[in-house]
């Protein structure tokens, strides 16, 4: 019976550890590098995604101005493979008119297809956001 308790304990804590691991790997600044879809492909630089404990900051650089940044902050959740994002509504018409976001809702969830220490890819719909690890 003990022993049963110790793997159902050390099972549980495995699962835990294991969605903890992937928030880990998350946080930190990630640099965009390619958006696909099936309509176009666009390369950028000047797009960057930061995660820390729950916060997300959307930063897309000015091209005409280098000292300017265009700033959203969000919360994001990870439920297994799901990357859940919702802006608060100040910040939404800044997301809908950014060229590189396609955001038109409040919240949306992006499919996390690789995450690693060095790349990240998640996807919404036929869209897929390529990032590579910036520090």
């Amino acid at each position: 019976m003990i022993k049963i308790k110790y793997l159902i304990l050390a099972f549980t804590l495995f699962l835990i550890s294991c969605s903890k691991d992937d928030e880990t790997k998350l946080e930190g600044r990630w640099q965009g590098r390619t958006i696909e879809s099936p309509r176009h492909r666009v390369q950028s630089d000047s797009l960057f995604w930061s995660f820390d404990r729950g916060v997300c900051e959307i930063q897309t650089l000015s091209r005409s101005n280098p000292h300017y940044a265009e700033q959203i902050y969000a919360n994001y959740v990870i439920e297994e493979n799901l990357l859940s994002i919702q802006i608060p509504y100040t910040y939404l018409p800044t997301a809908k008119k950014n060229k590189y976001l396609d955001w038109n809702t409040q919240e949306r969830k992006f499919k996390i297809r690789e995450l690693t220490s060095k790349s990240l890819k998640f996807s919404v719909n036929d869209t897929i956001y390529s990032f590579r690890k910036y520090y």
